[in-house]
C-alpha cells in the first residue's frame, strides 16, 4: 500500500493554520485564567478523537497507508506550529504568558492526538 504520509502531512499543516487562525480568536484573558486555559485543554482533548478519525478516513478515502497518514497529520501539525510560534507568533493573536499558553496547549493537543491514535488503534499494524 502506498505511503500516506503526503497526504498526512498537508492535512496536519492545513488543521494547524486553521486552528491559529481560531486561536487568534481567542481573548488573552482565556488563556490567563486557571478555569478558561483548563477549558482550552480540555477542547484540545476532545479535539484529538475526531482529527485521528478524519485522517484515517482521508486514507481510505485515497486509498494510502493509514498509520503513516495518522503520524504524518500529527508531525504536519507540529511542524507548522513550532515554525509559526518561533518565526510569525503573532499569527495567534497573543503575546506573553498568554502565548506561552498557547504553546503549552499546543503541546498538550498533539499529546492527545498520540493518546487518541493508541486507544483508537490509528498505530496498530494488521497483517492481511
Amino acid at each position: 500500500m502506498k505511503s500516506g504520509f503526503p497526504l498526512g502531512f498537508g492535512i496536519g499543516v492545513v488543521v494547524a493554520a486553521i486552528f491559529a487562525v481560531v486561536i487568534s480568536l481567542i481573548p488573552e484573558s482565556v488563556f490567563t485564567s486557571a478555569a478558561g486555559y483548563a477549558a482550552l485543554l480540555v477542547v484540545a482533548a476532545a479535539a484529538a478523537p475526531p482529527t485521528v478519525w478524519m485522517l484515517r478516513k482521508a486514507a481510505s478515502i485515497r486509498a494510502v497507508e493509514p498509520i503513516s497518514t495518522v503520524v504524518a497529520g500529527m508531525t504536519g501539525a507540529l511542524t507548522f506550529d513550532g515554525l509559526a510560534l518561533s518565526y510569525w507568533p503573532a499569527l495567534y493573536g497573543q503575546t506573553g504568558e498568554a502565548l506561552t499558553a498557547v504553546a503549552t496547549m499546543l503541546l498538550f493537543a498533539f499529546a492527545s492526538l498520540g493518546v487518541a491514535a493508541h486507544f483508537m488503534g490509528a498505530l496498530k499494524v494488521t497483517t492481511p
